[in-house]
């Protein structure tokens, strides 16, 4: 089962509207937002906050309280950077969240989700972009090749739960790697016209449109998180 995923970092509403004329889903996808968009709430989606957590926990408030009231119906939750804590955990549930999904387990096999002691679902992540684009950057160790298509075909070789976490600015951008994000990310959010700024080599789009093709060859959609834990819980 695949559920594709998408953390809307720096989408404006005016960017996530040239997203969805760009990018097909096929089935249902859940969004982590930054902000309300419109054209997500009149959508087939499932939508969920996105917040940014500062490093100082005691300022963690008023954005966690501004995302509840921004998404009051929201059951799912992801944060910038993945950042959780039992604590935190423990407001979620307090507030109606009914999952979070910020613990990756990437690439490996027969991930899970599970359920805290505190009564809140975690959702592991099998796949994300820029982890895989910075991975070998962070591990320069390893010979790791990025966009390999190994990765996506496993993910529809059987019946194991794939959560996959895509940003819509990578996607429009064909990202590459974190030094053509880098040089890009400024024009983007000052609405340069997307085609100057896409990369014309493989990225992350290129990516991402293969694994729809390996998809639709199975006949397979995506499935909203919420809907997914309707099936595995």
């Amino acid at each position: 089962m695949i559920c594709l995923s998408f953390d809307t970092d720096y989408m404006s509403e005016s960017r996530m509207k040239e997203f969805f004329d760009l990018i097909p889903i096929p089935g249902k996808g859940t969004f982590f937002c930054t902000q309300f968009y419109d054209v997500l709430n009149n959508s087939k989606h499932e939508s969920g906050p996105h917040p940014f957590l500062p490093a100082e926990q005691g300022g963690w408030d008023k954005e966690l309280n501004k995302m509840r009231e921004m998404l009051p119906k929201a059951v799912g939750w992801r944060s910038h950077s993945c950042v959780i804590s039992h604590p935190l955990t423990v407001w979620l549930k307090d507030n109606g969240y009914v999952y979070t999904s910020t613990y990756d387990q990437f690439l490996e096999d027969d991930i899970r989700p599970h359920r805290h002691a505190w009564g809140v679902w975690q959702v592991p992540i099998y796949y994300m972009d820029n982890m895989d684009f910075s991975y070998g950057e962070m591990h320069n160790q390893l010979d790791y090749q990025a966009f390999n298509i190994s990765i996506l075909e496993k993910s529809v070789s059987n019946d194991s739960l794939y959560v996959f976490d895509f940003h819509p600015i990578h996607l429009m951008l064909n990202t590459p790697n974190s030094t053509y994000y880098s040089d890009n990310k400024d024009l983007f959010q000052k609405n340069i016209n997307i085609e100057e700024l896409v990369y014309r080599g493989r990225g992350v789009r290129t990516f991402y449109l293969e694994l729809l093709d390996l998809m639709n060859g199975k006949s397979m959609k995506s499935y909203s998180i919420r809907e997914m834990l309707n099936f595995k819980s």
